[in-house]
């Protein structure tokens, strides 16, 4: 059984990836590199300003809920910080799919999580650190420094989207917003896009990869003060299609760097995966 709860919990982690991409809807129709009628420049020159805002805010407080196909199903609340690498702390809720129902039957309904310079940590039950065998609660996975976890991976989908539009005004939790959508797909990263540095593009077409994600259909919903009020994102991926929709308030709240959990109750996800308990 800690086989299978291992090769889920690493699913969790790539579905936690789009949390900051914490954001989706259904699949687009049409061709991967649909390249269409260029982007009005009015749309790329708002897109910018809204990465460039939401960079500079550094924080914000998440209430995120991810599907990756009859997997996981989980609803993610906390703050989370980005001005100096990820930080802050996340209590992930188990809703549904088939590592859900494990994962309750070890004892985790929720796990809290820390995300500490370029490691999370996530803290599970007494129970699973018996099956485990290693006898510790907390298990350390390193992300690879090109995975872009804050809000701003969307809007950079965006200006990577060939068919990037404002769609309108709307109300969101009884905020007006302007509604920005757009599919990106891995196809579609070749050559330049306006509004994005060619590091930036290799980024994504990096996070693509990595994702095993081969499109990308993004909204988001942005307030009058250039903030993400709202991020939708849906993927198709090898483990099925990821879904992630993200509220986001209190831009700028301050975030207090978490505490590594102690090393004689940790263990890297890597040596775990390698325990052969059934």
């Amino acid at each position: 059984m800690i086989s299978t709860v291992l090769r889920r919990a690493g699913l969790s982690l790539a579905v936690l990836g789009s949390l900051t991409a914490c954001g989706p809807d259904g699949p687009s129709a049409g061709r991967d590199d649909d390249r269409g009628a260029a982007v009005s420049p009015s749309v790329t020159a708002a897109l910018k300003e809204v990465r460039s805002r939401t960079h500079r805010a550094g924080s914000a407080r998440v209430d995120c809920t991810m599907a990756l196909g009859d997997t996981v199903a989980t609803r993610s609340k906390g703050t989370l910080g980005w001005s100096k690498g990820l930080s802050g702390t996340l209590t992930i809720t188990y809703t549904g799919g088939s590592w859900a129902r494990t994962m309750r039957e070890l004892g985790n309904t929720s796990t809290p999580a820390r995300f500490v310079s370029r490691a999370y940590y996530a803290r599970m039950s007494d129970r699973f650190a018996t099956v485990s065998g290693s006898g510790r609660h907390w298990i350390r996975y390193d992300y690879d420094a090109s995975v872009n976890f804050t809000p701003a991976q969307s809007v950079e989908l965006l200006l990577a989207a060939p068919d990037a539009r404002e769609v309108g005004t709307e109300r969101v939790r009884g905020v007006r917003t302007t509604h920005y959508s757009g599919t990106a797909t891995a196809a579609g990263l070749g050559g330049s896009h306006p509004g994005l540095t060619a590091a930036e593009v290799a980024g994504l077409r990096k996070w693509f990869t990595q994702a095993g994600v081969t499109k990308e259909k993004v909204d988001i919903w942005v307030d009058a003060e250039g903030l993400l009020v709202k991020r939708s994102e849906r993927g198709e991926t090898g483990n099925g299609t990821s879904l992630t929709t993200a509220y986001y308030r209190d831009f700028g709240t301050p975030v207090r760097l978490p505490e590594r959990p102690p090393a004689d109750d940790t263990v890297d996800f890597a040596d775990l995966a390698d325990t052969k308990t059934p």
